[in-house]
């Protein structure tokens, strides 16, 4: 489209300037016309017309900016390549001296200085110029003028609400106000929110007709009109799916796709492209339209599609100073028992304990519903407490938007020793069916490693002698995180959880739903799970916990960082018996595709020691 700059008394040739900065490496300027009687010179001072004899005589010079403000320096001194700090001497003459002026004033012409004054200043010896240079008055966005044309247009003419209200949001959402310095950046940027915002909903084959800023060098003022043809309004049609190999069509259906005959909508198709990727079925989403307006009354929306392996086996090893050396095998079948059941299952064997578990997971529903079940049996010896558990359970996630709700029915069966050589009359044994309802939300700007946002968890659980219990409680779990950009590349992260559970008596109560905290993940500086009600050599769990952890990180590449935190907590029998632990550090931060991973040294202040912990600090 054709896009013009003019002005009354000096003009400048924008289609020039495109060429130069594409050169430089800049940001390509649109090739623009200005309309002036006047001959299309910069208005520049002082190139000389005839070189000095030492300067023919082959005598080098280098170049120097002379005061300017900072990002205009900046500017000049990133995209004039006599002005780098590498660059060689030269011979000035009027030829180079002639385009360095034309090509600073076109530079400082693309930040809104339409009138700059370039001056050379030789030193005596001629091995030195100096640069001068006079930016002028900036140029300012007088007012702007956006016609829509189209079946937008034309609806919000004949009286349709909901078009008016569409054609106002986009005038009100233009980002360049009116006595705002004017920069070809955000002109072009300006330009094309506005396509992305139209294009986003019903009109997919929008197109912007004509652009023209108006430069009145003289008053430094421009004008700016853009003309926009919305084309027609588009619906959903067919979805045109393709790749699908090892799972059925119908699969699709259940990550929600837009339905035929709804409004096309750009978000929606990113919602559901979304949900398809992150599924366990598919590694690549790709969708396809044309926006041909013969098609807007059915769009075919094409989808093509990567599916990942049926069947995944895995192996792993690791360490962690919680649970020590650590080996696993996994096994994973997305098509399990042939009924597109994602099964999920592993045995993990750490020095402090050994897992074992299998969990199989539907496929969602059209509502955003996703059910599972599974199995598991534990065994650790953790804080001088030997424990051995198994449990079954059903669980129901719900998904509306950034709250993800949780309900589930869990049955475990619990002995505890405090130690191997115990004599079995000091087991403990415990059952209990718990029924829990729990949500979470988010608002951040990374899940894996957010920098800004919010995170609150609120669980509840319950039980009850009636049902197969040993013993009647309500356990309640609160947490909260709240993350804070520091400065280009710093943050700051607040954390804090409490639970409490209501019951007459710990007897009969599962050391799960009982509380225990310390290590990488709650209070650093203690080991993991040593805060508790002690208990000769063992540390059990109390009925109530809580705990809170203050950090700053600093990232001193994007990738590497170092951190200092301060945390504190506890767990007890009550509030009575509740003696806050601190622990303070310092640690180092590697950013990987699963989160940061976190090496912390921290001081427990109570046990005055030093404890190294390590994990991958994810937020979830």
């Amino acid at each position: 489209m054709g896009q013009y700059i003019s002005r009354a008394a000096t003009s400048l040739a924008f289609s020039a300037a495109a060429l130069l900065l594409a050169a430089y490496g800049m940001r390509e300027v649109q090739a623009q016309q200005i309309n002036s009687a006047e001959p299309a010179t910069p208005a520049l001072l002082s190139p000389p017309a005839v070189m000095p004899a030492q300067q023919a005589d082959g005598i080098f010079a280098r170049f120097y900016l002379g005061e300017l403000s900072k990002p205009l320096a900046n500017l000049l001194n990133e995209h004039v390549p006599v002005l780098s700090s590498s660059a060689e001497a030269q011979i000035p003459t009027p030829g180079l001296l002639r385009k360095l002026q034309r090509d600073i004033a076109e530079i400082l012409a693309t930040e809104g200085y339409f009138s700059a004054q370039v001056e050379f200043d030789k030193s005596s010896d001629g091995t030195r110029i100096d640069i001068k240079v006079d930016p002028s008055a900036r140029t300012t966005i007088k007012s702007v003028s956006i016609n829509f044309t189209g079946e937008l247009q034309t609806a919000a003419e004949g009286g349709d609400t909901e078009a008016i209200k569409r054609r106002d949001s986009l005038m009100k959402e233009w980002s360049l106000e009116q006595a705002q310095a004017f920069r070809q950046d955000d002109w072009s940027h300006a330009k094309t929110m506005l396509m992305e915002k139209l294009r986003a909903y019903r009109y997919a084959g929008a197109t912007l007709v004509d652009s023209r800023a108006n430069i009145d060098a003289d008053s430094h003022a421009a004008t700016l009109e853009i003309d926009v043809d919305s084309g027609a309004a588009f619906v959903i049609g067919d979805l045109l799916v393709t790749g699908l190999e090892r799972y059925p069509l119908w699969l699709i259906d259940r990550f929600h796709p837009p339905k035929k005959g709804e409004p096309y909508s750009s978000t929606r198709l990113v919602e559901f492209q979304r949900a398809l990727q992150n599924s366990a079925y598919f590694s690549t989403v790709a969708f396809n339209i044309d926006t041909d307006s013969t098609k807007a009354d059915a769009l075919p929306i094409e989808v093509s599609l990567v599916e990942r392996q049926t069947r995944d086996l895995g192996f792993g090893t690791g360490v962690s100073s919680s649970t020590g050396l650590r080996t696993e095998v996994s096994y994973r079948d997305r098509n399990f028992l042939d009924r597109v059941w994602d099964l999920r299952s592993a045995v993990r064997l750490e020095q402090k304990r050994q897992l074992s578990y299998a969990d199989v997971y539907l496929p969602p529903n059209d509502n955003n519903r996703l059910d599972s079940f599974g199995v598991l049996f534990d065994r650790s010896n953790l804080a001088g407490l030997l424990k051995t558990r198994s449990a079954l359970g059903v669980k129901r996630s719900i998904t509306n938007g950034m709250v993800e709700q949780r309900l589930g029915l869990n049955y475990t069966q619990e002995k505890v020793v405090q130690n191997e050589n115990t004599s079995s009359e000091t087991e403990r044994h415990s059952r209990a069916l718990v029924a829990s309802v729990g949500w979470t939300w988010r608002d951040v700007d990374d899940v894996f490693s957010p920098r800004r946002g919010q995170r609150a968890q609120l669980d509840f659980a319950v039980s009850d002698k009636a049902l197969i219990s040993d013993q009647r409680f309500v356990r309640m779990v609160g947490k909260y995180q709240y993350w804070l950009p520091v400065a280009a590349r710093d943050g700051l992260l607040f954390r804090t959880e409490f639970g409490k559970v209501f019951s007459t008596s710990v007897d009969g109560i599962p050391e799960d739903y009982l509380f225990r905290t310390g290590g990488s993940t709650s209070v650093r500086g203690y080991a993991y799970q040593s805060l508790g009600v002690a208990n000769g050599q063992a540390t059990t769990g109390g009925r109530i916990m809580a705990a809170s952890s203050l950090e700053y990180v600093h990232w001193r590449t994007d990738t590497l960082g170092v951190a200092a935190f301060v945390d504190a907590g506890d767990a007890a029998r009550n509030w009575g018996e509740f003696k806050v632990k601190q622990g303070l550090g310092i640690g180092a931060r590697i950013k990987t595709p699963a989160g940061p991973i976190a090496l912390d040294l921290a001081y427990g202040k109570q046990v005055k020691r030093f404890r190294l912990d390590f994990s991958i600090a994810i937020a979830f």
